[in-house]
């Protein structure tokens, strides 16, 4: 434990009190006093001393009222002698500051005044505080100071007490005289009978009566008939010298005025004792009233300004933007909570004090300085977008509105943008992704024209020169050869070409909820008509699936957009957007792609309340290039929604109604699958002649492709028959449905298409294996997983070996269909 220094002086006990004491005596820093200046002349006269002082210790000051022989008014009390001497009641002398030890060192000995010797008797008030000393101070030591000398010096320093004493006094009186007469505040007293005896111009001003007409009157006159029972009680109670409850309270009480109104007033009640044979009992009695209409009215005001204003930091408590004030240096007053979270800092008050640019870095609080406080002087206003910095260091994206206040200081509110910008940019990516996708799907459209063409005539000279290859002679075998390598070359080629519409899935974890709103974002815009709206219902929690989400964008959006046109202009129409995570959810409508998943998956629902689609028409839908649309349509949307759903492992239902909406449903796998496509079994590629025997139909309306086929078809030993419309197939197999083993078809056809004349065929035969042989193999392989209408599918040109064993394929995926049926 530290021990004290004896050269500090010791800080009393008492020492607030003593300070209190002091203060109340009213002279500190107050000019010097003619009668205390006598008493120091005499002091330093009498002990023959170069100083003396009547010295007030301050709280870290002793200051001098009084001074004989010093220029300075006032020294610090750590280094002060009176700071000692007030510990005591007694007079502290030092005889010599050299011998003692706690004032050797002093700089008061050591320099100016050089005192080395000191005496000094405590100023000790009547209420028992030490506020100072008289005190006598010479630079000279001293051998001894003598018994009566102290007793000189006490007597003196009583003397200068009661000075002091009588001074606060004599100030107090003519205070409250003072005061009486010019306060606003009624001063009224009565004797002990209630009689009024004063009567100042206050209580004239706020009751009406004058002092001649109250004094001497009963205080009944300004008491209201309902209270007065109650105060003479009071009254006759403090005569017996029974309790006081009203005397030394301040109480809220109504008064009667000379109008004879009542107003509310304050009163404070004091009594002064009788003396002699009424001692103990109540002499008379003092009021202070005040009128405190006006502050009712403020009260009242002020309440419903509180309220008032309480509601309002609630709003601006409770909102999610920063809303903060600063004052006119910059430096935040006030600030919400939302904007101390928004810069990650939990308390406002980590930040309040601090200057604003600290939430910005150097360069962001430049720009500002140069475009936005300019503005703001020349406006009272600015708006505009900054970056902040949190506490973590990592950027924040606002939206600020700055407005100068009336003081000077600057009010901000401020929105952090951070989410709503990435939205923005992850939504321009997404709508950048899916006009790519259209615009690959128009490139793909181009490609696939132009590979269908070309696909025919290299399948013409590919299977021409493979006959070739079978004449027995080596000249035209070599010919043959060539021709078949550069024919090779060229189907690669056109393979390349059909690339330019197609894309590299990515897959990654995706939110199904968040397709569906970027979907919403990007649908609604296109609602041109004001009857038209979009509606989503989404589960609570996220449904994650392992998916590309452009893939699953171009789907939802496809089927959207096909929603949003089948509305009908000028009437109430709604799209609703559905995703349900139950897995044991039934198809609803009628399953046109693919098989419902075994495998966790989502339901993405997507209806519509418009025209619907025809009977007719449910099962053409996803054929690639069917469109009701006109020139507005491709024909190939809902073509690439089937092939992407079909790719994914996914599957898809349909119900409609005329007139009335159709509602789709999709099934999406919630792990990505590995969407392989298979081609032709080895074992298959590696028969033998499987044709031998067998008929076959073949429809192309390439005379030069239908010819080829049949001399390829020949070599492995079927017997064929080529038709160039497929009308005349129909009615060669309504003739005889029966002589048939195999039906080799194109799809893209003048007329009907291979869709169309396997469905036709269907009707007169189901189990007729059809084996499609396209110039766009991609295309239909996907078509062919949707609906299931071919029994194979093989792409031009090719081999008489892959047709042979594509046929035999297709043979037995009809044998194997007809067999499930019958099961």
């Amino acid at each position: 434990m530290r021990q004290h220094d004896p050269s500090v002086p010791p800080v009393l006990p008492d020492e607030p009190f003593r300070l209190a004491a002091l203060r109340d005596l009213g002279v500190l820093d107050t000019p010097a006093d003619r009668e205390l200046d006598v008493i120091t002349r005499l002091a330093a006269d009498r002990f023959d001393t170069a100083i003396a002082l009547v010295s007030l210790v301050d709280a870290d000051r002793q200051w001098f009222k009084s001074r004989h022989g010093l220029d300075t008014s006032e020294t610090c009390r750590r280094h002060s002698f009176c700071g000692h001497t007030i510990a005591g009641r007694e007079v502290m002398v030092v005889e010599d500051t050299h011998r003692d030890p706690r004032f050797a060192a002093n700089p008061l000995v050591s320099g100016a005044p050089h005192i080395r010797f000191y005496a000094g008797a405590p100023l000790v008030l009547a209420d028992g505080h030490a506020v100072g000393t008289l005190c006598i101070i010479d630079s000279a030591p001293r051998e001894r100071f003598t018994p009566r000398e102290r007793d000189i010096l006490v007597l003196m320093a009583s003397q200068v007490v009661a000075l002091l004493e009588s001074r606060r006094i004599r100030q107090e009186q003519r205070i409250s005289q003072l005061i009486a007469q010019t306060t606003t505040d009624a001063f009224v007293c009565s004797d002990p009978d209630s009689r009024i005896i004063l009567w100042n111009r206050a209580a004239e001003a706020m009751f009406g009566w004058s002092a001649e007409e109250a004094i001497g009157q009963p205080l009944d006159m300004i008491i209201p008939d309902r209270h007065r029972a109650g105060h003479h009680a009071g009254v006759a109670r403090l005569r017996a010298r029974g309790p006081i409850k009203l005397v030394g309270q301040t109480v809220e009480v109504p008064a009667t005025c000379k109008a004879g109104h009542e107003i509310p007033v304050e009163l404070s009640l004091a009594m002064w004792p009788g003396e002699g044979a009424e001692a103990g009992g109540p002499a008379g009695f003092a009021a202070i009233i005040r009128d405190i209409s006006a502050r009712k009215e403020a009260e009242a005001e002020r309440v419903a300004t509180e309220a008032r204003l309480a509601r309002q930091v609630a709003a601006i408590e409770a909102s999610d933007d920063g809303i903060a004030i600063t004052d006119p240096d910059g430096v935040f007053m006030f600030m919400n909570r939302g904007h101390a979270l928004m810069f990650g800092y939990e308390d406002p008050a980590e930040l309040t004090g601090k200057p604003w640019h600290v939430l910005y870095d150097p360069l962001e609080v430049s720009r500002i300085n140069e475009e936005a406080m300019p503005i703001l002087l020349r406006t009272g206003q600015w708006r505009g977008e900054t970056q902040g910095r949190r506490r973590d260091g990592s950027p924040i994206e606002q939206e600020v509105v700055l407005s100068l206040s009336p003081e000077g200081g600057i009010v901000c509110v401020t929105r952090d943008v951070s989410d709503r910008r990435a939205m923005e940019r992850e939504k321009a990516r997404l709508r950048e992704q899916l006009m790519l996708a259209q615009r690959q799907e128009v490139v793909g459209q181009l490609a696939s024209g132009i590979a269908h063409d070309f696909n025919n005539l290299i399948a013409a000279i590919s299977g021409t020169a493979e006959l070739l290859r079978n004449i027995n002679d080596e000249r035209v075998r070599h010919h043959a050869l060539r021709i078949q390598s550069a024919a090779s070359t060229a189907a690669g080629l056109t393979e390349k070409l059909l690339t330019l519409g197609r894309r590299t899935p990515h897959p990654k974890l995706a939110d199904l909820r968040r397709t569906l709103r970027d979907v919403r974002d990007l649908v609604v815009p296109s609602l041109t008509d004001p009857l038209h709206r979009i509606e989503l219902e989404l589960p609570p929690a996220p449904l994650m699936a392992q998916t590309d989400d452009t893939e699953l964008n171009q789907v939802v959006l496809n089927l959207a957009l096909n929603a949003r046109d089948a509305l009908r202009p000028g009437e109430v129409g709604r799209i609703k957007l559905e995703v349900i995570a139950n897995r044991d959810y039934q198809p609803e409508g009628t399953v046109v792609v693919g098989t419902v998943p075994q495998v966790p998956a989502a339901v993405i629902r997507v209806s519509d309340t418009g025209c619907g689609i025809a009977a007719e028409d449910l099962g053409r839908v996803f054929e690639p290039f069917f469109t009701h649309k006109g020139e507005a349509g491709t024909g190939l949307g809902l073509a690439v929604v089937a092939g992407i759903i079909a790719a994914n492992n996914g599957a898809l239902a349909i119900q409609s109604w005329s007139d009335c909406g159709t509602i789709f449903e999709v099934w999406w796998p919630l792990e990505a699958g590995d969407g392989n496509e298979r081609g032709i079994p080895s074992s298959l590629l590696a028969a033998g002649n499987v044709l031998a025997g067998k008929t076959v139909l073949v429809v192309d309306d390439n005379p030069t492709v239908a010819d080829t086929l049949e001399a390829m078809l020949e070599e492995v030993g079927a017997e064929v028959g080529p038709c160039i419309d497929p009308q005349d197939a129909i009615a060669v197999l309504q003739d005889d449905p029966g002589s048939w083993d195999l039906v080799i078809t194109d799809y893209d056809m003048p007329g009907m298409n291979g869709a169309q004349l396997a469905r036709a065929l269907r009707r007169t035969r189901d189990d007729l294996p059809i084996l499609l042989l396209t110039a766009l193999p991609r295309v239909h392989q996907l078509h062919q997983k949707q609906v299931g209408l071919f029994d194979g599918v093989l792409g031009k040109p090719t081999t008489t070996a892959q047709l042979a064993a594509a046929a035999a394929a297709a043979i037995d995926a009809a044998r194997a269909r007809s067999s499930s049926c019958i099961s």
